[in-house]
């Protein structure tokens, strides 16, 4: 899964990963501050939720009035 997600911080999206394959207890940091985004099990989450609403969102029908 890709995650991407802007830090609060500065606003860039590139973050730094401690290994090739992160576990979900990994923190994640960002590339240019090194602000703390958090784990990356908290981030992938925060993702599903956000990509869940996108397509609930798609799938309501627009009424025209």
């Amino acid at each position: 899964m890709q995650v991407e997600v802007p830090c609060p911080k500065c606003g860039k999206t590139r973050m730094n990963f401690p290994r090739p394959q992160p576990l979900d207890s990994d923190i994640i940091t960002c590339y240019h501050c090194d602000f703390e985004l958090g784990t990356y099990g908290s981030i992938k989450r925060k993702m599903t939720l956000f990509m869940e609403r996108m397509i609930q969102a798609k799938a309501k029908p627009v009424r025209k009035q």
